[in-house]
């Protein structure tokens, strides 16, 4: 099967991977055992009767190819298609063959691994127990019969091996193939413990020894492997297999034919694997692992229990799993649960990154400094501060995507954000971030910030003090005067809370004063309060962004889901900037000085300026 690596790109995939990894039955109607069959060659997805699900890809259209028992079958739509194979009992004589041709005159004996010719849309499967190598034309439509011929192999009950021509080679109990960009193909051949690839014509061995298993590393047949069972193309140049009986996942350098070792401890009997977004997904019996490189855990299942449970990935159950394939379309996994005779859908979760800023990081005692959470694909966050010695603002909670914290003795504080999903956590931690000093006489600096720049009338907006200084009494005015105070917060509060009545922008002023002076700052059409939709694109709000000046990526704070961001250098040109969550990617804009127009799920457009440092 044809598995490459594959990166977010779509907001249809973001969106997805930001839901809670979960399982459920794709298609097929759960029993236990085998020979169950459908006399009708067009069925509702969960109505199928599958016996034994073996192989499973995915076609240009998104379409699903699957094998069972005896049948090859498309999932096109809300149905389950067979395309060629058997229609009745396979347990009946006849049920079984080797016949080419076109729909059920076409005969399987265990077709297993099954994949689709990205170039031509055509699926070939890997017919186990005939030892063959099969096609079949690409899916046209209902009317349009699939054509099934044999591109490789000669039938062989005990199967055998020989290398040459497609014509004169032999497979024995071949299990799993994977397709490259040039149409090459690589066959996983179970029974005679190597890799085969067909090109040109030509059967040749890459790795392993044929008909001898061991466990070794090494360049071609210096390689062994004991009953290789599935494989995936992390690209052209790559290959992983599941080295089952070794219980170990091995990975085939096809330009050198050189087999190293990647997962060695943990896995129990690992039929299949799959690469994504840099990590590797592994059947292993009941359930599906996950190796990042570093660590082997599981993802989805249970470790040594089978069963049949839908719902969240840690608690669902599976039967013995087979071979499993990933459709980025949806950002899901679909494997072949044998046992329960049905296809599960399993959702793909990447884990969080996690990183925060501070707007600044020397300050005074009691100067709160918020703390902007940069994190991408999180779901929960919990801050912690040490030393202890601190006081969080105006509501704000350790659990809270952003923290507005003042401290309330001198020293050094180190800050420790960890962001969670339903996949991983991740913990950042800045060692002595924030200095806080204790410093007199100096006149006050005024500053402060909206948690909420376009909230609508029902929202609690929160205005936190972040002046310089120490100032010792605030006096806070907005107009219009269409607002209401909340929390029992008043207009000499520090901070406070406010509720606005009427749609519009509002200007807010801060006035802070000390033993030593006063200082004030308007920030005019600061807060934009809108409906929740049918908001103006013609209305133009002003951001926070930081740091700035900035260096890689810059945070935006005020925006609640960005859409599309426009920078444009003092110099006229034009950047579409690449961004996730509220987190602009600034690693390809050149030094210099940036506007940038940021436009909303909403349709509201934000504007700000910021530097690049070179």
């Amino acid at each position: 099967m044809n598995k490459y690596v594959i990166t977010l790109a779509t907001a249809l995939s973001l969106s997805a991977s930001l839901m809670s990894q979960n399982v459920s039955t794709y298609a097929g109607k759960q029993y236990l055992g085998s020979g169950d069959y459908n006399a009708t060659s067009n069925n509702n997805l969960l109505d199928e009767l599958f016996s034994y699900p073996l192989g499973i890809a995915i076609d240009n259209n998104n379409r699903m190819w699957t094998t069972d028992q005896h049948n090859l079958m498309i999932l096109d739509g809300s149905l389950s298609r067979i395309r060629g194979g058997f229609l009745g009992d396979p347990n009946e004589p006849g049920a079984i063959g080797i016949d080419n041709g076109t729909g059920t005159v076409s005969r399987f004996n265990t077709p297993q691994g099954v994949e689709v010719n990205k170039n031509t849309n055509d699926v070939y499967i890997v017919d186990t127990d005939n030892a063959l190598i099969r096609k079949g034309t690409q899916f046209v439509n209902v009317s349009n019969g699939t054509v099934f011929s044999t591109v490789a192999g000669n039938y062989s009950f005990a199967g055998d091996h020989v290398d040459g021509l497609t014509s004169a080679a032999y497979f024995n109990t071949p299990t799993d193939i994977a397709i490259n960009s040039l149409g090459e193909m690589y066959i996983c051949d179970f029974g005679n413990e190597v890799i085969r690839k067909i090109s040109a014509g030509k059967v040749t061995t890459i790795a392993g020894k044929p008909k001898t298993s061991g466990d070794a590393i090494g360049a071609g047949t210096d390689a062994r492997f004991y009953a290789p069972t599935g494989i995936c193309l992390e690209s052209d140049d790559y290959m992983l297999i599941a080295d089952r009986n070794n219980k170990k996942i091995k990975r085939l350098n096809l330009k050198t034919n050189e087999v190293t070792n990647v997962v060695t401890t943990g896995l129990n009997m690992p039929s299949d694997v799959v690469a994504v977004n840099g990590r590797i997904f592994i059947a292993d019996q009941y359930c599906i692992k996950v190796f990042d490189g570093t660590t082997l855990k599981i993802y989805a299942g249970q470790e040594a229990e089978m069963g049949y449970t839908d719902g969240a990935a840690s608690s669902a159950k599976f039967g013995l799993i087979n071979l499993f394939a990933y459709r980025k379309a949806d950002s899901a996994f679909y494997i072949c649960d044998q046992v329960n005779n049905v296809i599960r859908r399993l959702t793909l979760q990447d884990p969080p990154t996690v990183d925060f800023v501070a707007n600044k990081t020397a300050v005074n005692v009691n100067q709160t400094v918020a703390l902007t959470s940069n994190c991408t694909r999180t779901t929960s966050y919990t801050w912690s501060i040490t030393p202890s010695s601190y006081t969080l603002q105006s509501g704000s909670k350790l659990s809270d995507k952003n923290l507005y914290v003042s401290f309330n003795s001198t020293g050094s504080y180190t800050i420790t954000l960890l962001g969670a999903n339903s996949s991983d956590k991740v913990t950042t931690t800045k060692q002595n971030y924030i200095n806080v000093s204790s410093t007199s006489n100096l006149k006050p600096t005024c500053d402060f910030v909206a948690d909420v720049l376009t909230p609508n009338t029902v929202q609690t907006v929160r205005l936190f003090d972040l002046s310089d200084n120490t100032p010792t009494s605030w006096l806070w005015t907005i107009t219009p005067t269409t607002y209401t105070l909340m929390n029992s917060t008043t207009t000499t509060s520090k901070n406070m809370d406010v509720k606005f009545n009427a749609f519009g922008l509002y200007a807010v002023t801060l006035k802070v004063t000390n033993a030593t002076g006063t200082d004030q700052k308007a920030k005019t059409g600061y807060i934009n309060v809108v409906a929740n939709s049918n908001r103006s694109i013609e209305t133009v709000n002003t951001i926070t962004v930081f740091p700035n000046p900035a260096t890689g990526k810059i945070t935006v704070k005020g925006v609640h889901a960005m859409k599309q961001v426009i920078l444009t250098s003092i110099n006229g040109q034009v950047i579409v900037a690449k961004f996730e969550e509220n987190v602009i990617d600034l690693s390809d804009v050149s030094a210099g000085v940036y506007f940038a127009s940021i436009t909303d799920h909403n349709g509201g457009v934000y504007q700000t300026k910021f530097i690049v440092n070179p």
